[in-house]
């Protein structure tokens, strides 16, 4: 009998429409999610969903957008079923694209999927926090409902892992084409750095790991033959709720960026693992609200054949650990 195994990819989720409702949950859940670590009351958490629920039904029949998130992870679990079955023939595999804050739930896929004979649980962010892979190893234990039941494994590390910087760096040249005096901008989702009472935050924010993985890949960018970039920069996507965000932000660099007499930039969101509103709506908006003059964009690793291809070699790295245990 072939072995039956859940593949269930967990990425936040965002409203695939510009309806109030949609959009309304989204921001909801978005923020009850984010309660659980940060200082939210309920009632800020409804108002602000609320509000935002109506800013984005504005602002996206406005521009006509529609974040293609959901899709794109949709699409990374088709391409990488189809690398698992060419794979391993013994092995039945279940691929699930799941969100936090959009249906379909992560806890209901993995509840849905229990009796699978072993359940995966990927964070489709590459930075370990206690939001993501946090949230993942706190569901994973909470199924564990009985010793003969095998818990669910969280793949995670993928901030430290040297083929995903390789696939990277790859991934952005591909895609490259600067001009004279054209910055590279990697961006990551920001972080909570001190709470509103300036104190460092009391859960596992990512912030070393994001900043291992800056460092990483911008050494990388800088050492690699193909490079051509006059300057290699790293900014932050932030969010303006419970403090101190990541520095600099997005809005900070472009402004030292044009002080320095920069006029052209490549940004490449490579801390997000798919592409959203926050790197195809907002990151858009504060560049095009710059001084810099010419812009060019550098899309996620979406559902491209190597990150599908890479994703299908963990996931057997992990298979085979769990049936060969360390002693």
């Amino acid at each position: 009998m072939k072995q039956r195994i859940a593949v269930i990819l967990a990425a936040h989720g965002e409203a695939e429409t510009a309806g109030f409702f949609d959009n309304f949950s989204m921001n909801r859940h978005t923020l009850a999610h984010a309660g659980e670590v940060m200082n939210l009351p309920a009632a800020l958490q409804l108002m602000i969903a609320v509000a935002g629920g109506a800013k984005n039904m504005v602002q996206f029949r406005k521009k006509n957008f529609r974040s293609p998130q959901n899709e794109i992870t949709r699409k990374q679990a088709g391409l990488l079923a189809e690398k698992l079955a060419r794979q391993a023939e013994e092995i039945e595999f279940e691929v699930h694209a799941s969100f936090f804050v959009t249906p379909p739930f992560v806890g209901k896929v993995i509840e849905q999927t229990r009796q699978c004979d072993l359940q995966l649980l990927i964070p489709m962010a590459p930075i370990d926090n206690r939001l993501m892979s946090g949230s993942l190893d706190i569901l994973a234990q909470r199924q564990q409902s009985s010793q003969s039941q095998m818990r669910p494994k969280v793949i995670s590390g993928f901030w430290n892992d040297p083929d995903l910087l390789n696939i990277s760096l790859d991934h952005l040249f591909m895609h490259a084409a600067p001009s004279d005096n054209t910055a590279l901008v990697l961006a990551f989702h920001g972080t909570l750095e001190k709470n509103q009472k300036g104190e460092e935050p009391g859960f596992h924010t990512g912030s070393k790991e994001m900043g291992s993985m800056a460092s990483a890949l911008q050494k990388a960018v800088r050492n690699d033959p193909r490079n051509s970039y006059k300057r290699i920069e790293v900014a932050y996507l932030n969010h303006d709720v419970g403090g101190t965000w990541s520095s600099p932000s997005l809005q900070e660099m472009l402004e030292s960026l044009h002080k320095k007499s920069v006029d052209a930039l490549e940004l490449f969101c490579c801390g997000y693992f798919s592409d959203g509103t926050e790197t195809m709506l907002h990151a858009r908006e504060h560049v095009a609200e710059s001084s810099i003059k010419k812009s060019d964009f550098i899309p996620c690793l979406n559902e491209s054949e190597a990150f599908a291809e890479y994703l299908a070699a963990k996931i057997r790295k992990a298979i085979d650990q769990t049936a060969s245990p360390a002693v």
